[in-house]
């Protein structure tokens, strides 16, 4: 590819073509190309939504700010509670109470109350039928639901993290919305002290039945606890006591019972001892009793035996058994025995007769032990019924109590008017509409029109199927050889245009046809080609612009140039260069004249033309001829450069015809009316045809609005350039 100075533009190191960044400049392009039509869009939408908003009924808004607590103040302490309350935790406490007071106020109990109490279904400009005829009124107003007007009106905002709720109203009278607001408040503040005065009455009219109820159960309880004492001797004492005197008398008599047994078993222990001493006749043992030394007498006895006892003894030393003495001395020692042995019994006999008692003691203390177990049975089993009246008594008695403690709060907190929802901010009127919003709608519509615009824009290029530029160009699979900017002149005479570079040589088209001219020659160095044909996709493509404006550029660069009209369907050569067309290329095939004869001149020097000459009926296969062949080749050798101007290739078969037998050739197409499809398959068409392609050239482009080339802003300097010295000169 080549710069518009004809040298060579190399590609920047390390940056290959398929990877270059996006490039925003693609798309304001596709912007300025379609701004009207964003400008189109941009009006509509802001004009439609103008005149809807300042047609829209103005909207006024007040509002009334409340303070909803979750609990009734406590104004008589903690002592006297709420008529109904619920316990901590419960919905009172949590998230769903607030909710509920929210669709509370807006429920249709409350904005009903609002209705009549301000005579809303009767106000017709509230209703909105103000503006009806009078024979559709009545029907209207039967058809309508005023709560369901004031309803659709009212908006409920609680403030977050906060017991604040806001109460909206927003209607066409700025007044009316703050009446209709601050009503709204009150009857809700009204309903809420209505709801718990009501359901203090209900639990007043509730208690006082179980009064009743709990008073008669009590009296009945009472008596039955009063007979029962009665019936078992327990006026002047208790219950308790009763059982504590029976308890008591067990323990006497067990610790009397557990004495006389044990003094039973010492006699007679005593008893049997004593026994064995007396009959054994051992004088040892006798003496050896505890009864002789715990026995003053006995013990007297006892000394006296052992008097005689020694005293026999010491007389039995001096004198034999028969001596007087000796047997005074034994004598003696017989009575002393025979009177311990008698007190011995005496205390024996004295020992058995308390054992005899004690043995009638504990058969009496058996008895009455046994009669005091059935009486502290009986105690005993009187208590399950004692205490099973006594529980229902003192039941009765603290149920009693409670309900009456709770009649007396109820009246207390039925003489206080408190109520847990207070006005923090009334409504105050506000003339400043809040509907319609004229500022936000327009600006909203402006970006709403302003994008709508652009994406429709963006829409209808890429549903563009046209080449638009020379990336369509080499996406062809063709070299892009330049552009041709659009020249000014008469649409309706296309040939005023074709000596445009001619009459303007310093203009930008003038300064680009030379830039196709550089690269045209530049595709081949080596090979330059000398015939080449010029077709484009389809018809009014500028194809005949492109070859005159090219042969003018290739004669002026000093080279011998020959353009031949080779479209013998619609030729126009001729009329581009106002020459005659009686004779011309058809002649020549034909053999009517030779080329010398045809060809003319023009007024630029070194540019010669041959025109189509007369129509013929076969042109395809006249150019497919073998004479077409000759007379191309002599023209090749005349001149040094040859442009045939052919029908456009998807028209007829003319140009594949020429592209096959010729060097070169050189597809046109018009921006933004060329089909990218069709392109395609005229290059395709021309591949198999086994042209020689020397790339595309893209003509009719807006370069004063669009930068469109393969180096964007080189063609702009080129056209200010030149412009400038025109200007100057």
């Amino acid at each position: 590819m080549m710069e518009a100075n004809g040298q060579p533009n190399p590609q920047p190191q390390g940056q290959p073509f398929d990877e270059e960044p996006i490039d925003l400049r693609k798309y304001w392009e596709i912007v300025l190309k379609r701004k009207w039509t964003i400008v189109a869009v941009f009006l509509l939408v802001v004009g439609a939504v103008g005149v809807y908003t300042l047609r829209q009924p103005k909207i006024y808004s007040a509002t009334a700010t409340l303070i909803i607590d979750a609990q009734m103040p406590q104004v008589l302490g903690g002592e006297v509670r709420e008529a109904v309350e619920m316990g901590t935790g419960s919905y009172w406490y949590n998230k769903e109470f607030y909710e509920t007071q929210y669709r509370v106020i807006k429920s249709r109990a409350i904005t009903e109350r609002v209705v009549e109490q301000l005579g809303l279904g009767h106000d017709l400009s509230f209703l909105g039928l103000d503006k009806l005829p009078p024979e559709k009124l009545q029907e209207a107003l039967e058809k309508i639901d005023p709560v369901f007007v004031l309803q659709a009106k009212l908006k409920v905002e609680p403030v977050k993290d906060s017991r604040i709720v806001q109460v909206r109203i927003e209607d066409r009278d700025a007044e009316r919305a703050a009446r209709l607001a601050n009503t709204i408040a009150d009857a809700y503040m009204q309903a809420n002290l209505e709801r718990r005065v009501e359901g203090t009455k209900d639990a007043a009219e509730w208690l006082q039945d179980q009064l009743a109820d709990l008073k008669t159960g009590l009296s009945e309880s009472e008596l039955a606890l009063h007979s029962f004492k009665e019936k078992n001797d327990l006026i002047y004492t208790t219950l308790e006591n009763r059982q504590t005197i029976t308890s008591q008398k067990l323990i006497a008599i067990n610790d009397t019972l557990t004495r006389v047994k044990t003094k039973k078993a010492e006699l007679d222990a005593r008893v049997k001892s004593v026994r064995a001493a007396s009959q054994s006749g051992d004088m040892n043992k006798v003496m050896q009793l505890g009864i002789v030394a715990s026995n003053s007498f006995i013990n007297d006895l006892k000394k006296a035996y052992s008097t005689a006892l020694n005293e026999v003894a010491d007389l039995a030393e001096r004198y034999g058994p028969e001596h007087p003495k000796m047997k005074a001395a034994q004598e003696k020692l017989e009575n002393a025995k025979k009177s311990l042995m008698s007190e011995l019994d005496a205390v024996v006999a004295a020992n058995l007769s308390d054992f005899e008692e004690l043995i009638e003691t504990e058969k009496n203390l058996i008895g009455m032990l046994e009669e005091v177990k059935r009486e502290s049975f009986e105690v005993n089993k009187k208590e399950i019924d004692y205490k099973r009246l006594a529980r229902e008594e003192e039941n009765n008695q603290r149920l009693y109590d409670m309900v009456l403690k709770r009649m007396k709060d109820l009246d207390l907190s039925s003489m206080l008017k408190a109520n847990n929802v207070r006005v923090l901010d009334p409504a105050k009127v506000k003339r400043i509409p809040v509907k319609p919003r004229v500022r936000v709608n327009l600006a909203l519509a402006a970006v709403l029109g302003l994008f709508g615009g652009m994406g429709l824009a963006f829409l209808i290029e890429f549903q563009d199927r046209s080449i638009k530029g020379h990336e369509d160009i080499e996406a062809l699979g063709i070299g892009f050889l330049g552009l041709i900017p659009s020249i000014p002149g008469n649409e309706s005479k296309p040939s005023s245009r074709d000596l445009y570079v001619l009459e303007q040589p310093k203009s930008n088209v003038a300064e680009l046809c030379r830039t196709i001219r550089t690269n045209m020659l530049f595709m081949r160095p080596d090979d330059p080609p000398k015939r080449i044909v010029v077709t484009s996709v389809a018809p009014q493509e500028g194809k005949t612009t492109t070859v005159v404006s090219l042969g003018i550029t290739l004669a002026q660069a000093g080279a011998r140039v020959l353009i031949v009209d080779s479209d013998m369907r619609r030729p126009r050569i001729h009329s581009s260069f106002g020459l005659a067309n009686e004779v011309g290329l058809s002649s020549v095939i034909v053999g009517d004249c030779g080329f010398e004869e045809a060809v003319k001149t023009t007024e630029v020097p070194g540019l010669f033309v041959l025109t189509s000459g007369p129509v013929p009926p076969n042109p395809a296969e006249l150019l497919h001829s073998a004479k077409f062949k000759d007379v191309a080749r002599q023209l090749g050798d005349q001149f040094d450069r040859v442009l045939f101007d052919s029908p456009p290739v998807g028209a007829v078969t003319d140009a594949l015809v020429l592209a096959n037998e010729l060097e070169g050739t050189i597809l046109v197409a018009k921006m933004l009316r060329t089909d990218k499809a069709a392109a395609e398959r005229a290059v395709k068409a021309l591949q198999g045809a086994s042209a020689r392609l020397l790339g595309g050239v893209l003509n009719d482009v807006a370069v004063d609005k669009k930068r469109y080339g393969y180096y964007p802003g080189t063609y702009y300097g080129y056209g200010r350039y030149y412009g400038e010295s025109k200007t100057k000169a």
